[in-house]
């Protein structure tokens, strides 16, 4: 799988580029990377061009300072589309964190999406509770370290089947999270602290969009992603069953086929 590294404001991003048609953009969640996405790119490349970031400070992406706000990480991919020659309007497709970032995106430049597919986020920002954990998530990052992390964290995020022992999706998961910056993690903790509300942005976000969640998701419920895709003048939500909240890639082939059916039904 090709991949560039392109300097981009303070940092070096990596990010794959593949395929050739309509440019799809893939923003992985908190604290992933790309490798989230790894049975979406060559599927979806195909059909469409995928461009995959590592968002700066994880993954193989460095920067200067760390992104202390989701608003600076959606100028990043704004100006990795610039650098990628991409003047067209592009799918904005995050999960979580991504998720979030994208809203931004949106709110910064409408006139460069031409789709959004939410994938297990909200629109909504934290209550005061959350905000409040995740600042102090941010700095006891420091005393308990990324492993401890990766293992408390991971299994919150994938849905527990009973029938299956610790798999490798797990195990992937952990040592993705385990191996990312304590600077990264707290920034990013910082960042969806504090970010906007963006529930009020729906309604005018008039696109196409596909809300995505997985059925047993205790982070994003689906019936809170149901209920924000209503405020859309075009949006769908599809659930996606036997899956938690890294819906791609615990159950890859049923996402697959309803994001490739939304880009194709929109001829993207």
């Amino acid at each position: 799988m090709l991949k560039k590294i392109l300097t981009i404001n303070d940092a070096k991003i990596n990010v794959v580029d593949l395929g050739k048609g309509p440019p799809v953009l893939l923003v992985h969640g908190f604290p992933l990377d790309l490798k989230m996405w790894k049975s979406q790119i060559v599927e979806f490349a195909k059909t469409h061009r995928v461009i995959c970031p590592d968002l700066a400070g994880f993954g193989l992406s460095r920067c200067r300072e760390p992104r202390m706000q989701l608003q600076t990480h959606a100028q990043d991919l704004a100006d990795l589309l610039s650098a990628l020659d991409v003047h067209e309007r592009v799918v904005y497709c995050g999960l979580s964190m991504g998720g979030y970032i994208g809203w931004e995106f949106w709110k910064q430049n409408p006139e460069k999406v031409s789709g959004m597919i939410a994938c297990n986020t909200r629109a909504a920002n934290d209550s005061l509770e959350v905000a409040r954990g995740r600042r102090i998530a941010a700095k006891s990052i420091y005393q308990t370290g990324t492993l401890v992390l990766a293992r408390q964290m991971a299994p919150r995020l994938l849905h527990c089947d009973p029938r299956k022992s610790k798999n490798t999706i797990q195990a992937d998961v952990e040592k993705t999270i385990e191996s990312t910056s304590p600077d990264s993690i707290a920034a990013g903790q910082i960042a969806m602290s504090k970010r906007s509300d963006a529930k009020p942005w729906l309604p005018l976000i008039n696109c196409p969009a596909l809300f995505i969640g997985g059925e047993h998701d205790e982070i994003t419920t689906t019936r809170e992603m149901s209920s924000d895709a209503a405020l859309l003048p075009n949006a769908q939500f599809v659930e996606i069953k036997h899956a938690g909240h890294l819906t791609p890639l615990e159950q890859s082939e049923s996402f697959n086929h309803h994001v490739l059916k939304f880009l194709n039904s929109n001829h993207f």
